[in-house]
This record gives structure tokens, sequence and C-alpha cells, in this order.
């Protein structure tokens, strides 16, 4: 597996839910449609665009992580109560591209195969994400995985 490309992204504010979980045993069809869908709306008028997006921030050493279901937030917005806003640096990202049935192999792909392998470490301190564009539930478009990455020195 290669990633489809580098991209350097921008600081991101991501607007949505966050949950400190372990991201093995996490039932995600769950979190999605009980925990996020039901802010959806207050989320939706507060976005830019329509992109949803589950960023994974480092969450320490007992194997969670803090896990942020959202979309990237207009500025000057309010936050309304039992959602969160958060910033997420800069960073250059490896991108791979999948189907949405494909995520939790393609994680486990990226980090058991490609990164031990590749030219690059994970730049640590900066979120992983996942990319969910409009029609990728119905397979028209691919489920993108961004990593950060840094060069090995």
């Amino acid at each position: 597996m290669q990633p489809a490309r580098f991209e350097e992204r921008p600081a991101l504010r991501l607007l949505g839910i966050q949950r400190r979980l372990d991201p093995q045993t996490t039932n995600w069809v769950k979190l999605w449609q009980d925990e996020y869908a039901p802010h959806l709306p207050e989320i939706q008028a507060r976005s830019r665009g329509e992109t949803c997006m589950g960023a994974y921030v480092s969450g320490g050493d007992d194997g969670l992580v803090e896990f942020l279901a959202g979309q990237p937030a207009q500025d000057g917005i309010d936050v309304p109560p039992g959602l969160v806003v958060r910033d997420l640096p800069a960073a250059t990202y490896a991108v791979f591209e999948c189907a949405m049935a494909d995520i939790g192999a393609t994680w486990h792909a990226i980090y058991g195969d490609w990164l031990p392998a590749s030219d690059y470490l994970t730049d640590d301190g900066k979120a992983c994400f996942e990319e969910f564009a409009p029609g990728c539930h119905e397979g028209r478009t691919p489920v993108r995985i961004l990593v950060p990455v840094m060069r090995r020195s």
C-alpha cells in the first residue's frame, strides 16, 4: 500500500463531539449514528463545506485517544452545549484512499506495513483523521485517511 499523495494542510478548526475512546473496541456505527447525528443540524449550520471528519489525537499511555467527529468550523461561531471546537495544527500528511468498508484494514496496512517500511515517521502531537466527503457512504467517493508524517532523519 502506498499513499495516494502527500499534502501540506493548514491549521484547521473542527466543531463536533469529542470522546475519549479505544479505537479498537469502539462501536463506530453507534458513535456516528447515536452520538454525532443528533448534533448534525447544529454542526452544519456552523461549518464550512459538507465533509465530515473523524480526528484522532493522542490520548496518553493508556491506549485511549481523544476522538473528534465533526466538520471544519466557520470563524467566530458560538459553540452549542454538547459540542466542542478543537484546533488542529498544520502538518504534512500522507493521504490514503479506501472504501468505507475498508477503513479498518487500511489503518492496519498503514501502520503495519507502509509506515515501518517507509522513509517517514508519524509527526507526534498532530492529529490523524478520516475525511468523509459526500458520496462516500454510497461508494461514489473514497474515504480519505490522513496521517501526519515527517521524514526520518
